[in-house]
């Protein structure tokens, strides 16, 4: 019992008084009025994306959205859009999922159930070949119409190759 309570009186903390103090020299007072040194170095806080604050694309880094990838660019990420956003809006939501690290976004409205997702996670990592746009393409279609009317129109409007984002426009029903 005298080992468990010498135990528990070394972790209690020590009163002010017994632990060390670091002497500081005081402050002189400078006579005459106070100057301003100006710095030498400006240091400038990292640029952070988010879709969210709508950030202008001149603010972003420079991505290139091409209509088709190099042979080598592998699948990262996907952003499915409403085909009836402006291009402006397309083009900024393309850019700042090139920028995330979310596997799939979803804008302007489009939503996608959990059984589409699903398939979607198989495809990526594959390299960007027409027929794993087609297979994209065709999973979106069947899956985020309804099982009596497919979607009868969607498409890919662009590529970050650089990212591997891959953009794909869904078109409403009419």
């Amino acid at each position: 019992m005298s080992a468990a309570s010498g135990l528990a009186q070394e972790a209690l903390p020590l009163p002010q008084s017994v632990l060390p103090r670091a002497e500081l020299p005081s402050p002189t007072p400078v006579p005459g009025p106070a100057i301003f040194i100006k710095p030498t170095k400006s240091i400038k806080p990292p640029v952070s994306v988010v879709a969210s604050a709508g950030i202008s694309t001149a603010e972003l880094p420079p991505l290139q959205i091409v209509s088709s990838p190099s042979p080598d660019t592998r699948l990262r990420r996907l952003v499915v859009v409403d085909a009836t956003m402006s291009p402006e809006s397309i083009r900024q939501t393309i850019l700042a999922s090139g920028q995330g690290r979310v596997p799939v976004t979803m804008a302007g409205g489009v939503s996608a159930p959990a059984p589409v997702l699903t398939d979607l996670a198989g495809l990526f990592g594959s390299t960007a070949t027409e027929e794993t746009q087609k297979k994209i393409i065709e999973t979106v279609r069947k899956g985020m119409g309804s099982s009596s009317r497919p979607l009868k129109r969607v498409e890919v409007v662009g590529w970050v190759p650089t990212h591997g984002v891959m953009a794909i426009a869904v078109y409403p029903e009419s």
